[in-house]
């Protein structure tokens, strides 16, 4: 657990330093010739947005780069194109519009609730849930999240589905900011997005510890 921490911790430092301006990541996947890396979190689901109708893997990208990356996982934000080994990304803050990255922080927010992705998406089906409601928000054209219709749709594996659709309908009026979240840019190939939970200020730290040292102390004397 505690090198979950500091690895999120380093990640999210990166990620807040890259955020004002384009930061170029050069990537390849931790498993060679597999997107999915040893834990191959992913499902097979049908799709049917505007670019095509096909079946494809829907999961937990495992990812390494450098420029202070290191290994990180990600999910798809584009199924117009392919995912490819290696890939030089730009960071691109504003990749959707506003209520587009309002919704996708949402879900993270909601899904997560302030744990690291690998922490709370450790099986096939909550990766492949995710990554099918992901794809919901970033392509869906018009104004319900459904993915049994609209411009986007899955069929084809109804596990995947009804999670998929129980995110979207939990994300309610899920906080925005607990999480910072970099958009990965490459003209020719698959944008991924990535996230680390925002760092907790040195500040807010010291008043957690202050409270624990408070409610010790009042159980000293009560005993």
């Amino acid at each position: 657990m505690m090198k979950s921490i500091f690895t999120a911790a380093a990640l999210a430092t990166t990620l807040l330093a890259g955020a004002a301006s384009a930061t170029t990541v050069n990537t390849t996947y931790q498993v060679d010739g597999n997107p999915f890396g040893t834990d191959n979190l992913r499902q097979v689901v049908r799709v049917h947005s505007p670019e095509q109708t096909t079946d494809v893997y829907a999961g937990l990208y495992q990812m390494t780069g450098d420029n202070g990356f290191g290994d990180f996982a990600a999910f798809c934000v584009d199924l117009a194109e392919w995912l490819h080994d290696p890939v030089t990304y730009t960071t691109q803050p504003t990749l959707f519009g506003e209520a587009v990255r309002d919704n996708v922080a949402k879900l993270y927010n909601s899904v997560l609730g302030g744990s690291t992705v690998a922490d709370v998406i450790d099986t096939s089906l909550e990766a492949a849930g995710f990554q099918v409601a992901l794809w919901e928000i970033v392509t869906e054209t018009g104004s319900s999240m459904d993915v049994s219709g609209g411009a986007f749709r899955v069929s084809n594996n109804s596990g995947v589905a009804n999670l998929a659709q129980s995110y979207l309908d939990n994300m309610g009026s899920a906080a925005t900011d607990g999480y910072e979240i970099t958009y990965l840019y490459n003209d020719g190939y698959q944008d991924l997005a990535t996230v680390a939970p925002v760092p907790v200020p040195a500040a807010g730290l010291l008043l957690l510890t202050g409270l624990g040292g408070l409610v010790a102390m009042r159980r000293r004397k009560k005993a």
